[in-house]
């Protein structure tokens, strides 16, 4: 009887399998690099092969697995399962995922937006559990979302809907990875908060910032500023505020349209926990309207490292 899934993983630097029992209890799983420069054949051909390793591995027959479920990068159409020119995976342009990963294993499959799948995986299985409407958003090297409403993801007119990090706040501030000026990503992305403290150390060369990087303002990174700023570095302190009230208004923004039960935030929030969501929530109180900030929660996403597996895995549970 078929009662075991398969998930997957798609990153620009690793690929992912997982085979899991119907209850998503995880068997067995397998990393692999994705070696994007490669192209998409090659990336596609080692999942095959990867996929097979985890089943054999779990003790199971390909027979045994009812559904595969794809968390991927977009954009990409969930009806069609084909993959459109998502910028880490080069090459990907128009691919057909669910019509290949069907014909090479015959078993229905389900391809979904990342942070898409990543919100689900949290509404079921981390701290989005027991509310109706979650708003999950990533923070890392990019800032993106989904919405989980009733249990459903809300794709929108054409699977677009969740691009939380690409509202524009500062028209003519930092360009952003999509074109535009001063959207929320440009602001508080790992990245962002990088690129903000090696400008500022120019003016602040006795931060703690230069001793965590042997004086190469250019090797700072946002795990840095964290670092400092919890050792009491007055720049660092500063950077993180200002990333805050970046976050604390594009939230606000979206508790005034979406008016969520609950936001999650993942990676650099959850590494900072308090250190940067109290003031997240200082400035959402601020900023947002009183009943949608009186209805909703806003904290640290739960599923940490296990987050990919669980979002693939969450497609099809």
């Amino acid at each position: 009887m078929k009662k075991h899934i398969v998930g997957i993983d798609i990153g620009g630097t690793k690929l992912a399998t997982v085979v899991a029992d119907e209850n998503a209890n995880i068997l067995y799983k397998t990393r692999k690099p994705t070696l994007a420069e490669k192209g998409p054949d090659y990336a596609i051909q080692l999942l095959f092969d990867m996929v097979d390793e985890t089943v054999a591995a779990a003790g199971l027959k390909q027979e045994a697995i009812s559904a595969i479920g794809v968390s991927c990068g977009g954009p990409l159409d969930t009806k069609t399962g084909v993959v459109y020119s998502p910028p880490n995976l080069p090459g990907w342009d128009a691919l057909p995922l669910k019509a290949r990963l069907e014909a090479e294993f015959q078993i229905p499959t389900t391809i979904e937006n990342d942070a898409n799948a990543s919100a689900l995986a949290e509404w079921r299985f981390g701290g989005g559990r027991g509310y109706d409407i979650v708003l999950y958003m990533t923070m890392s090297t990019g800032i993106g979302g989904g919405l989980v409403v009733n249990g459903q993801i809300y794709h929108g007119a054409n699977d677009s809907a969740g691009e939380v990090g690409h509202q524009i706040l500062l028209p003519d501030g930092p360009r952003c990875g999509c074109g535009k000026r001063g959207c929320l990503e440009a602001l508080c992305a790992g990245p962002a908060i990088a690129r903000r403290a090696q400008e500022a150390v120019q003016k602040s060369p006795k931060t703690a910032l230069l001793k965590l990087t042997d004086g190469d303002a250019r090797a700072i990174k946002s795990e840095h500023v964290l670092a400092a700023a919890r050792d009491g570095d007055a720049l660092a302190l500063q950077l993180i505020e200002e990333t805050a009230y970046y976050m604390g208004w594009g939230i606000a923004n979206l508790l005034n349209i979406l008016n969520p039960d609950i936001v999650l935030i993942g990676t650099i929030a959850m590494a900072a926990g308090d250190l940067l969501l109290q003031p997240i929530r200082e400035t959402v109180a601020k900023m947002a309207m009183a009943r949608p900030v009186d209805a909703a929660q806003i904290m640290p996403a739960q599923l940490g490292e296990n987050l990919g597996d669980m979002a693939a895995l969450a497609l099809v549970v």
